[in-house]
């Protein structure tokens, strides 16, 4: 009975060896070794029942030991997740999505508050973790609905009494939605320009390449106001 009992006492031991070497810093680890090892001196003096005792005692410790691991790895988990879907945010914010998609920006812009409350207010990682996807998964439509109208090229149009120029259409929604990022589409495109030093200077019927954001797909070619 008493090598029984000296076994499982191993057995609690061996199941949180392996966190030795990274965990020094849990204090119901440290307590555990410290148990384990008067509930062996206790056994080899002789002393079985308070071997026991000690072993037991170890148990509880190691128990909770498990639980203090798993909320660190949640406490990771949930920072990871806080961290990615901010990142996410922001970045749907950068295409405008804030007048774009108002329902939906709002929704994974409430996400975000309640997984950070969640995170830094009530230290419920688990949650905060949950709450995070859940926001991933709004704002991931959004960022799908802006890649599925986000041309890869642009078909220069003559329009009335005038012609596109590289300031009107990096503003056009579908594009970039923001005129000053011009130079982008210029720089892009400056070798097939009709004079590669005048921005200025586009033609109708020039195919442009739109380059991508960060994080954004492009396909097609924008012509006439579909794209194909």
């Amino acid at each position: 009975m008493f090598k029984k009992l000296f076994f499982f006492a191993g057995l609690i031991s061996a199941a949180t060896l392996s966190w030795s070497q990274s965990l020094q810093d849990n204090e119901f680890y440290v307590k555990m070794i410290e148990l384990r090892d008067l509930s062996r001196e206790a056994f080899g003096e002789g002393d079985y029942a308070e071997s026991t005792r000690l072993a037991l005692e170890a148990q509880s410790y190691s128990e909770r030991s498990e639980a203090w691991i798993q909320e660190r790895l949640d406490a990771f988990r949930a920072r990871a997740g806080l961290d990615q879907l901010k990142n996410l945010l922001d970045q749907v914010a950068s295409w405008d999505a804030e007048a774009k998609y108002p329902e939906a920006f709002a929704a994974g812009s409430n996400y975000y508050n309640r997984a950070y409350d969640e995170f830094h207010t009530d230290e419920d990682y688990a949650q905060s973790f949950k709450t995070s996807r859940s926001g991933m998964e709004v704002l991931s439509r959004i960022a799908a609905m802006a890649n599925a109208e986000a041309p890869a090229y642009y078909i220069v149009r003559l329009l009335p009494g005038n012609t596109d120029c590289l300031w009107n259409i990096a503003g056009y929604s579908f594009i970039y939605n923001d005129p000053q990022r011009w130079r982008e589409i210029y720089d892009a495109n400056k070798s097939a320009m009709p004079e590669a030093d005048n921005p200025h200077l586009i033609l109708p019927g020039m195919t442009l390449k739109i380059p991508s954001m960060a994080g954004e797909t492009r396909s097609g070619t924008w012509q006439d106001g579909s794209i194909k």
